[in-house]
């Protein structure tokens, strides 16, 4: 139900807000994928500021489960993108499941 509220560290944030949230991260773990196929050069940055946003949510939002294991996910796919010889396959494969542990986060 959207109108229930989510508790964080300062109050409250409506579940409606999660929900955007989470669309938003989707769509910022997507274009790790474009970035990768486009050889976007500071992708290693774009992922590095990913992951400190969701830092910053994970806090916020009292360290629910399911960032930990996104942040686990970004820094592999920051790891496999620094090296030498990044297996596309996998990346790709990394970077959808950090897309399905996004859809794990609460809304409420």
């Amino acid at each position: 139900e959207r109108g229930t509220k989510v508790k964080h560290i300062y109050g409250t944030f409506s579940a409606e807000q999660i929900h955007q949230q989470k669309e938003n991260l989707h769509n910022s773990i997507h274009w790790l994928l474009l970035y990768k196929e486009q050889q976007y050069p500071h992708l290693s940055s774009y992922i590095k500021s990913l992951m400190i946003r969701i830092s910053g949510l994970n806090k916020l939002l009292n360290e629910p489960a399911e960032l930990v294991t996104l942040l686990s996910l970004l820094q592999a796919i920051r790891d496999m993108n620094d090296s030498p010889d990044c297996d596309f396959k996998m990346y790709r494969k990394l970077v959808l499941d950090a897309h399905s542990i996004t859809d794990m986060i609460k809304e409420e």
